[in-house]
C-alpha cells in the first residue's frame, strides 16, 4: 500500500486553487455570482457606492421590505368560509 504524501502535488494544487479563489480581506461585500442577473448585479453594485452601504446590507433590506409585502398581500385575502358576514 502506497504512503499518502501531504507534499503530493494534487495537495499543492489544491492549496493554490483555493488560496488564488479567496476574497480579499478588505472585501466585505456579499459575492454575487453568475446566477444573478447581470443587470441586477450592476444596480446592487451602483446602490452600495451611491449610498456607501455594502451590498449584503442592500440585499437584505430589499428582502425585508419584500416579505412584508408579501405578508400583507396574504393577509388581505380572505376567503368565503373566513368573511361570512356575521
Amino acid at each position: 500500500m502506497a504512503k499518502f504524501d501531504l507534499n503530493d502535488d494534487f495537495v499543492k494544487g489544491a492549496e493554490n486553487r483555493a488560496k488564488s479563489n479567496k476574497s480579499k480581506p478588505s472585501d466585505n461585500l456579499v459575492m454575487l455570482n453568475a446566477r444573478v442577473p447581470k443587470r441586477l448585479r450592476d444596480r446592487v453594485k451602483l446602490a452600495a457606492v451611491t449610498y456607501d452601504r455594502s451590498n449584503a446590507s442592500i440585499i437584505e433590506e430589499a428582502l425585508e421590505e419584500w416579505l412584508k409585502k408579501a405578508e400583507k398581500r396574504n393577509e388581505r385575502r380572505v376567503t368565503a368560509f373566513e368573511d361570512d358576514g356575521l
